[in-house]
Formats: C-alpha cells, structure tokens, sequence
C-alpha cells in the first residue's frame, strides 16, 4: 500500500510538473531569445568596447535574468546560486564593486562594475536557460551566424561596400589588414577562431548524419520521398557550414593576427586530440583544405583590395566558395568510401590521420628549407617588436601590483595611471593582458577569482567529460567548450581581448553552458528544489526583482548621461553655449563620478566667464582623476583662465610626473609657464614673471633628468618623438627668453623653429623674430618678416600690436 502511494505521488509530481513546464514555456522562450539577441548583436557594436554600449546591453542582459529567475521560481527552483563556479563568477562583479571605493578613477571603476555584471547575469542566465543539447544547438547557432556576419562585414568594408571606422587599415608593417566590427585585428582573430571550432562542431555533427542515415535503415524505415528529403536538406546544411567555415577562415586570416594566429594553431592541435579517431581525420581534412584555400584567397583578395580592384577580389572570394562546395563534395565521397570499408575500425583512422600529419610536417620543413630568410624574419627584433613590447607592458603591470597588491587601483586602475609607471614611451589604454590588467584593477584578490572561475569550469568540464564516455555527442559538446575557452583565454594572456565584451559574453555563456549540463534539474520534467518554507520562496523573487530593479535603473541612469553629455558635446560645439551647459550639469548628475563630464563644464563656464564655478568643475575632475594628464592640464588651463596663477603654477610642477616619458607633457609645461609669466608682466608682478619664465628655460633640464634614467632598451622599444628639445619647445623658450630681455638667446631658439617644414610653427617663430628686430631698431628687417608672415598665415598679424605692448624685463 505504501508502495502504491509513493508510486501514485510520484506520478502527481511528474504530472504536476510537466504541466508547469507547459504552462511557462512561453517565459523561456522569451528569455531564451532575449538571451540569443545578447549573443548575437554584440559584436556588431564596435565589439560592445565602449561603455554606452556595454550599458544598454546591461539593460538587455538584466531583463533576460529576471525572466529567467522568474521562470525556474515558477519551476520550483528558488536556489540561486548552486556550486563553485556559480559562487566564482559572482565574486567577480562584487570584487569590482568593493574595488571601486579605493578606485583612482571612480568613473572608469563604474564601467568595469558595469561589465562584470553583464557578464554575470549572461552566464546566470545561460545556465539556467539551458535544458537540453537542442537548447545549445540553437545558440551556437546563434554565435556562428553572427559570426559568418562579422566576417562579412569585414571583407565589405575592405572592398567599400560598407563603412566601417577602422574596419580595414593598411599599415606599414603588415600591410592591409581586416579588423571588421571590432576595430582591432587581433580581437577579431580571436573571435574568429574561437568560432571557427563551432563551425568544426556544427559540420560534423551535419556531416555524421549523412552517415547515419544510410547505415541506420532510414531509407527503408521512412519512405523513398522523405529520405529523398532529409538527404537534399542535409547536403545543403553541410555545403552551408563549409563556405560558413571558409569565410572564417579567409578572414582569421586577412586579419593578420600573428598571436592570434599563433594561438589559433596550437589550440587547433589540442582540440584533435580530444575529439576521437573518425571526427579527428576528417575535421584535419575539412580544415587543412579550407585553410589552404582561405590562406592563399587571403592574400590575393588583400593585395587586389589595395589596388582597389574590388570587383576581382570578390570573384576571389566566390572561387573559394565554390572550392569548399567541391571539397565537401569530395569529401563526401572519401566518407562514404571509408565507412564502407573501415566501418568503425579507429586504429585505420589514426593511422591515416598520422599518416596525413606526417605528409604535412614533411611538406612543412621543405617549404622552410626552401625559404632560409623566414626564420630569421620570424626571429628578428622586428618581426617581434609587439611582442616585446608586450613583456614591457607586463613589467609595468607588475609594479602597479606591487604598489597596490591587495584590492588594486579600481576598475580602468591601468588606464588611468599606467603613464606613471613607464619604463619608456609608449600608448596604450589596455595592459594587453586580461590578466595583469585584472590584477591592477582588482589586486590579488581579484586574480584568485579569476583563477577560481577557470578552474571550476575546468574541473566541472572534465568531470562531466569523464561522466559521459558513452555519450559521444555530450563529450564532443564539452571538448568544444574547452576549445573555446583555450582559445580566448589563451590569447587573453597577450592581449586584451576580454575588453571587448563581445567576446567575453562569448565565453560566459560558454560557462553556463557547461554548468547547465551539469544541473540536475537542466533536463525539462525533472523537478528543481522546493524551498522549505513559503516565507523564503518570495523572499526570494523579492530579492532578485528588486536587485534587477537597482541594476537595470542604474545602466539606465547612465545610458541618459551619456545622451545628455553627447548632445552638451554638439550644443558646445555648435556655439549654443546656454543649452550645451544645462545639457553637460544633466549628465553630471546622471553621472557625477565621471571626469570627463566636469572636464567639458569647466572649459564651457569659462567660456560663459563662470570662473568660480569653472575652477570647481575642473577641481572635482582632477580630484575624481587624480593620474590623468588630461584632466590636471585642463585644471591648470581653467586656473590660469580664471585668474588663479598660484593655482596654475602649483598644479605645474606636478604635471611631468604624470608621464614623464611624453615630449608632448614638456612642452605643455613649458606653455603653461609661458602664459603665467606673461600674465605676471601684463599685472606688473615682475617677480614672479621671472620666476615662471625662468621655469620654462628650465624645461631642457627636466628633459636630461628623465632622458637620463633610460636605458638602451628603452630607446630601441620607443613609442614617438624622443626627450630632447622638439621645435614647440625651442619656439616657447625664444618667446620666455624675449619677454626675459634676452634677445641674443631668444633670436637662437627662434632662428631654429624659423626653419622649420610645420606652417604655424614657423609662422610664430617668425612673429617674435619681427618683434626682436623691431625692439633693436632694425624695422626694415622686421618688416620683410611681417611679409614672410603674411605669405604663411595673416591671421597672425592680429596679434602682432599686443605682443608689441607685452612689458619686457
């Protein structure tokens, strides 16, 4: 009797759940889709780099998460966090979060929060989303389409279909190189490759099924016409997946990515190794003749771009398509002939597959024994110029870390203060490693998380993995998913590809992937935990609808400050100074931990001659900014603007340390004492005209102290002009050395700049050098330089009377 109870229960149980499952179906298929529309735009928005992106897909991510909790609590689930790598990739956004109180730059440290948070909320919701291999069918699907989108996009805009800003470059080194959507070549590599192991997946799993049609008895089991059917549609499928794989192929290529290419190969080897006998043979078939085919396009379509032969290119495109049509075709035919005699005989395979590795490794030392110059051109310090530079970037990283070890410099940690902490001049706002730049933003602390999520999803994949030996096709799903972990976090070691969130949605959703299939309630009509009491079932809902609520208010917020602070931006520049001023205070308080925004209002109040609140503005910017060149030179130009010369001069002094390897800091230095001191004239302050004057001569010195401290290395790793005196300089020394009363060595620097090839330079030089000859009584030269001035600029002349007035000492 008890028996029959349990059986009888268990039976309302199931019933009582299918019917849920029925009932709330149509809030998974909306979230589902909410969560397919995350996957697919992204990379179509400059790669989401840039932070107005990023919040609205914030938006987006924290609706399709609230629909998802709302559907599993529907489901009975109500547990919300259900193992370590749950636990990890929570830890992260809250990491940043903590974080950003020590930050040194609050407003980038929103943005990181920003990030991190959409990348939690992706993997949440993929997690719980997913129910069955269907579920992640579709969106791989989902991520190959746009990616085959983005590769198009790529080759459009390098035949000038399509603009797209820095979707195609050509540089001195590479030549012409496709960037597409992302707008970094590397970046787009990565992307590419990652991809390219779903094409892999996708095509064999099409590609088997040819197989299985016939051995299986389908034929005979289903009727002439639907096997007839079934047949055409799975050809097309496969012909669809092999150009698909072929255009991200040509343009992984046309990308031009050395590491990516490099990384791309290696992951490539690992991925072969795990993904059994049959499908290993036939994936190194599929992708060694779509590689030979989409390298030797590549760089035909490249060189026929350059010359704007378009129309040529594309028929080079279309004759590869047609080449992997053929290939498909062909190697259709090698698996039918193989299944017949081979049947399921893995030692032949592995056999031909060593067989056909063997014949390429040979043929691949007798195409380099053939080409002596390229291992030295590989080996060269040319060849390998980025990649040093990487390891001085590294460098960098570390001493940042060292600074502030535990909780970091806050998100945008590198951005803001990197300058400081050169070895030598170079530019770049990402530390060009994921790793080392979260370790300046988040500390150690923030490294362990990063490693806790990686090796949970380790560990969870290889135990699932292990689980499943007799399911191939769940095996074969989870070694894609390391492939793709591989190949994004391995090259996120040299670079900063998790940046552009594009490609890190990528590989979150990649994790709840693989934690949904590791859910014991991820397989529909199976029933979640129930919470034991009632009280906690809502709190729950309650909990996460009013978080979501927060979260989804707070991207929103900042969505509107951007748009207010864009149209402030066209106001100001349109000389509408009223309305670009009530549009830049709106997204200030929108956003009032953003520098950028109290940078523009300081600069638009002087312009209204609001000096008090001009110096404000650009206070609060610097305070907010503290290692930003930018906001501290625009403080000194709003003080020296307002009348505040002690301010001025204060803030001076601590400009060089800000980046003390940029010539471009030096020469502004110089120009802010330059006006200071001809203020100081102008108010009869000659004290302390001197004084700042006197400053400006002393910028060389300054120049030799830092030059100095550099070592041949650094020299040969430089990034633009060197520390030495440039023509800016040398024009704003003769200019002090003038208002000085020393002529003779006002008229040396100033002869200099007179030579030069730039306009305005010589333009200016040669109207102090008219004001020397004029003070020394020698008007007729002075005025066949008036002439000379007239010829370059006119414009200028307009000065020429309040120089002429400018008190002397």
């Amino acid at each position: 009797m008890t028996a029959k109870k349990r059986r009888i229960r268990k039976e309302t149980v199931n019933q009582t759940v299918i019917k849920n499952n029925q009932e709330t179906d149509w809030l998974h298929q909306i979230a589902f889709w909410g969560l397919a529309l995350l996957l697919f735009f992204p990379p179509y928005f400059r790669g989401l780099f840039f932070a107005p992106e990023q919040e609205k897909a914030l938006m987006l991510a924290t609706l399709v998460f609230w629909l998802t909790f709302l559907w599993r609590w529907l489901q009975n689930d109500h547990k919300f966090l259900r193992g370590p790598l749950d636990y990890f990739a929570l830890a992260l956004p809250l990491v940043y979060i903590i974080s950003s109180f020590t930050a040194v730059n609050k407003g980038l440290a929103i943005d990181e929060v920003v990030k991190n948070i959409l990348y939690f909320l992706t993997y949440w919701s993929a997690s719980r989303l997913i129910r069955n291999q269907e579920d992640i069918h579709k969106l791989l699907h989902v991520i190959y389409i746009s990616a085959i989108g983005v590769a198009l996009a790529g080759l459009a805009t390098a035949t000038g279909i399509v603009f797209i800003k820095d979707g195609y470059n050509v540089t001195p080194h590479a030549g012409g190189i496709i960037s597409s959507t992302f707008q970094y070549h590397n970046a787009l590599a990565t992307y590419l490759g990652a991809v390219f192991f779903v094409g892999i997946y996708l095509w064999y799993q099409s590609f088997s099924k040819q197989l299985h049609t016939v051995v299986d008895g389908t034929l005979a089991d289903s009727g002439l016409r639907r096997y007839l059917t079934q047949r055409v549609l799975t050809r097309l499928v496969e012909y669809f997946y092999a150009c698909g794989n072929f255009l991200l192929l040509l343009v992984l290529f046309a990308s031009k990515s050395r590491g990516g290419l490099l990384v791309f190969a290696l992951v490539f080897a690992i991925y072969l190794l795990g993904v059994g006998s049959k499908k290993r043979l036939y994936a190194l078939l599929m992708t060694g003749g779509l590689g030979a085919a989409a390298y030797i396009i590549s760089g035909k379509f490249i060189s026929l771009v350059q010359t704007e032969n378009y129309g040529q290119g594309w028929l080079w495109i279309a004759g590869g398509i047609l080449l992997a049509i053929a290939g498909q075709m062909l190697l259709s035919l090698i698996h039918n002939f193989v299944e017949n005699k081979w049947i399921d005989n893995s030692k032949k395979y592995m056999v031909a597959f060593a067989s056909l590795v063997a014949v390429v490794l040979v043929a691949g030392v007798i195409w380099i024994s053939g080409k002596p110059g390229v291992v030295d051109k590989i080996s060269s310090f040319e060849y390998l110029w980025t990649a040093y530079h990487r390891v001085y970037y590294m460098e960098s990283a570390t001493d940042m870390i060292k600074e502030r070890p535990v909780l970091g410099w806050g998100g945008g940690g590198w951005q803001e203060a990197y300058e400081s902490f050169l070895n030598f001049r170079y530019t770049t706002r990402q530390a060009h490693s994921y790793y080392f730049q979260t370790g300046v933003e988040t500390g150690i602390v923030g490294l362990a998380v990063v490693l806790g999520i990686w090796i949970s999803f380790i560990v969870q994949a290889y135990r699932l993995f292990m689980e499943n030996i007799n399911n191939i096709f769940r095996r074969q799903i989870l070694w894609l998913f390391f492939a793709i972990f591989l190949m994004i976090s391995g090259h996120a070691a040299i670079d900063f590809d998790l940046s552009l969130s594009a490609i890190t949605i990528v590989l979150w959703s990649v994790f709840g992937m693989t934690s949904a299939m590791a859910a014991p309630g991820a397989a529909p009509g199976k029933p979640g935990p129930q919470s034991a009491r009632q009280t906690s079932k809502y709190l729950s809902v309650a909990t996460v609808t009013t978080a979501a609520l927060i979260i989804f208010s707070m991207a929103g917020v900042l969505v509107q400050a951007n748009s207010f602070a864009g149209k402030g931006y066209k106001y100001l520049n349109s000389n509408n100074l009223v309305a670009g001023i009530d549009h830049l205070e709106k997204a200030s308080s929108c956003n009032p931990l953003n520098p950028e925004y109290r940078m523009l209002l300081s600069r638009a109040y002087v312009n209204q001659g609001n000096s008090k609140k001009a110096v404000e503005e650009a206070k609060t910017a610097v305070q907010q900014s503290k290692y930003s060149f930018n906001t501290r030179n625009n403080y000194i130009q709003v003080a020296i603007a307002a009348g505040e010369n002690k301010l001025a001069a204060k803030e001076n002094e601590l400009l060089y340390e800000l980046a003390p390897n940029n010539i471009e800091t030096y020469e502004v230095y110089a120009q802010h004492y330059l006006n200071l001191g001809a203020q100081e004239l102008q108010s009869g302050n000659k004290t302390d005209a001197r004084v700042y004057l006197n400053k400006v001569l002393g910028v060389s010195d300054l120049l030799n102290r830092q030059g100095e401290t550099l070592t041949e290395i650094d020299k040969s790793l430089w990034e633009g002009p060197l520390l030495e005196d440039t023509e800016a300089i040398y024009l704003v020394k003769g200019q002090a050395a003038y208002c000085l009363g020393m002529f003779t060595e006002s008229l040396g620097y100033l002869q200099q700049v007179a030579q030069s090839q730039d306009p305005d330079l010589k333009g200016r030089s040669l109207l102090w050098l008219a004001l020397i000859e004029e003070r020394k009584g020698n008007q007729e030269e002075a005025n066949k330089l008036i002439d000379q001035i007239n010829q370059l600029n006119p414009q200028l002349m307009q000065n020429y009377a309040a120089l002429k007035s400018l008190p002397v000492l």
